[in-house]
């Protein structure tokens, strides 16, 4: 997918890490750097993952924006099943310019081409701006989410 000034695709395993996650930082950057050791250990385990899909905004050799997805098997709903979706990032200096839509309409794209029932994102509560964009491209409040954070591996 392509709107002129970037490209949407899915991250391969040659894609360096380390400038993928300087794109994903924007979500926390308060949060320690991981190692370089272990992204390049995620990384193959990312990619290895049944039904995981990174999807990626590429503006010539930059990456500048993410979408995470995971499409999982499900027994209800007629055994179809549904689309996680995390990471929803885009670089600054691109926000605004249609590569969050783009992003989130290949996650779409993906997830009817896997029979999914539905796409599920969550969102931090403060972030209202991405709540009208979700709205925006057709999803809509249902629920109330939990979540619980574990201490960091050591």
């Amino acid at each position: 997918m392509s709107d002129g000034d970037f490209v949407v695709r899915a991250a391969v395993p040659e894609d360096d890490p380390e400038r993928v996650f300087d794109v994903l930082w924007q979500l926390a950057p308060d949060d320690a750097r991981p190692d370089a050791t272990r992204l390049a250990t995620a990384w193959p385990a990312l990619h290895a993952q049944a039904g995981r899909r990174l999807l990626l905004a590429v503006a010539g050799d930059t990456f500048v924006g993410t979408v995470d997805t995971l499409v999982a098997p499900n027994l209800t709903h007629g055994a179809r099943p549904y689309m996680l979706v995390e990471n929803v990032v885009v670089a600054p200096g691109w926000r605004r310019r249609g590569v969050a839509r783009a992003l989130m309409l290949a996650a779409l794209d993906d997830a009817v081409a896997a029979g999914c029932y539905k796409i599920q994102v969550v969102s931090n509560a403060a972030r209202t701006e991405a709540h009208r964009f979700y709205a925006s491209i057709g999803f809509a409040q249902s629920a109330v989410g939990y979540r619980r954070y574990l201490t960091a591996a050591p």
